[in-house]
């Protein structure tokens, strides 16, 4: 009860701080399913990003976040991160941090909800990028919906007059081509997936 009383009380200050003092530009919040395993992948611009579309997206519903190893040493914030629950992924590991992967599985399939960017870093143009072929492992894997998220002009915080918008789409699934050699398809799972995200306004 501590625990998520801390997380609304998280995300209601981020929220409060974005619609104080910036435009926002809210859509698709009910497409969020409210239970059973999902993956929300959101494209990624700044570091602003996770409190502003995690903020309005705990409006529904709560996710174990995806991040990288890096700021679990942060003070505080690791240890607010590791309370939480959230995976810390090795972005150096060759192959990928099969680890942080197995774990962020097993979240979703507990019925539970994964918030990932699927670029695996921030955009430096400003426009989504590619997804990395860890993305599509998971959706492959996991067998759960996948909900695309837009965010637009994040990029440009904290200095910026332009509107902030998040976009929630609607949960899809990947069907994989049983043909084909699984492995060379997670590629296409996670172009897939960032081709959803770019479809949203």
């Amino acid at each position: 009860m501590v625990r998520q009383a801390l997380l609304n009380l998280i995300k209601f200050m981020f929220r409060s701080y974005f619609l104080l003092f910036y435009k926002v530009k809210v859509s698709g919040l009910d497409n969020i399913p409210q239970e059973g395993g999902l993956i929300m992948a959101c494209n990624h611009m700044s570091n602003f990003d996770p409190p502003f579309a995690g903020g309005f997206a705990g409006k529904r519903r709560d996710s174990i976040y995806f991040i990288k190893k890096e700021l679990m040493s942060v003070p505080l914030c690791g240890r607010l991160f590791k309370y939480f629950g959230y995976i810390p992924v090795d972005r150096r590991k060759p192959g990928g941090d099969m680890g942080a992967i197995k774990a962020a599985l097993k979240v979703v399939k507990k019925g539970e909800s994964l918030f990932i960017f699927p670029e695996g870093t921030r955009s430096k143009t400003g426009k989504p990028g590619r997804g990395k072929p860890g993305i599509g492992f998971m959706v492959y894997h996991s067998g759960v919906p996948v909900l695309p998220i837009k965010i637009t002009n994040t990029n440009k915080l904290p200095f910026t007059r332009e509107e902030l918008k998040v976009t929630f789409g609607k949960p899809f699934k990947v069907v994989p081509d049983e043909t084909r050699e699984i492995k060379e398809q997670f590629q296409e799972f996670a172009d897939k997936v960032m081709d959803e995200i770019n479809k949203l306004d």
